[in-house]
């Protein structure tokens, strides 16, 4: 009687070895998942934690120059002017820019036979937006703002008119002029002022070759603030063009990044 009841406490002891092994081997099957199982949110947010693109503070120095107000003169504009920029890229975003040119005026007005003549330089300070950021290309879309500022000399004068009569010349009281004001002719020089406006800059920037770009800026100026002579109106300002309220302005440079 004693031999089976031995064999039952062997089978049992046998079972109640393999239950407390299997107990105790749960915790090791449950922390190793194969891979297809993982779960699919943490390897999504891995991938797109790789592609992300971190841009550093400071990405680089760019030097423009103006080649539209060059070229306003050649063909037919009223007025020429060359300008430069520099601008600096920060994370690829923010692009703090300064502007310094130099405008010029020598017209003759076909009414009434006015001259008007000014030359001056001009600053403009202001930012960029780049829409691109998340791109690594130095391909750029962007809009801005822009202060501007000019003080400057310039000269208004009329063409005397010759006397079919009596030899020399003569005035023509009868001229009046709806700009600058006052009976004509008159000849004023070295009348001075100075100007502030305000831009809205659009612009696009693509790159040609290596450190080489070129870009295009639509602006809307609005004038803030003017200091103008009593006997006569500017007719054009130095960065801001001809004198108002507002005025369109457009640009086309050629950029170069330097390489530090």
């Amino acid at each position: 009687m004693k031999k089976p009841i031995l064999q039952g406490l062997k089978i049992s002891n046998f079972f109640i070895s393999l239950i407390v092994l299997l107990l105790s081997a749960q915790p090791l099957f449950s922390q190793v998942q194969p891979a297809n199982k993982r779960p699919a949110g943490k390897a999504d947010s891995k991938k797109k934690d790789e592609n992300k693109v971190v841009f550093p503070l400071y990405n680089g120095v760019y030097v423009g120059a103006d080649l539209f107000g060059l070229g306003n003169s050649l063909l037919g504009g009223d007025f020429i002017s060359s300008e430069v920029s520099i601008d600096v890229n920060l994370k690829n975003k923010f692009f703090p820019v300064v502007e310094v040119g130099y405008g010029k005026a020598d017209k003759w007005q076909d009414d009434g036979g006015i001259h008007y003549k000014s030359s001056a330089p001009y600053f403009r300070v202001g930012m960029n937006f780049n829409t691109m950021y998340k791109k690594q290309r130095e391909n750029h879309l962007f809009v801005g703002f822009r202060y501007g500022a000019s003080s400057f000399n310039y000269d208004v004068e009329t063409t005397p008119l010759q006397d079919p009569i009596w030899p020399g010349q003569t005035s023509n009281p009868d001229i009046v002029d709806g700009i600058w004001g006052g009976s004509l002719p008159y000849r004023h020089t070295g009348l001075k002022g100075s100007m502030q406006w305000f831009e809205l800059v659009a612009g696009v920037r693509v790159q040609i070759f290596k450190d080489f770009m070129m870009g295009w800026t639509v602006r809307k100026k609005y004038k803030t603030s003017s200091s103008i002579s009593e006997y006569a109106n500017p007719w054009y300002v130095p960065g801001f063009g001809k004198y108002g309220d507002s005025q369109m302005g457009i640009t086309y440079s050629l950029i170069y990044k330097l390489p530090f």
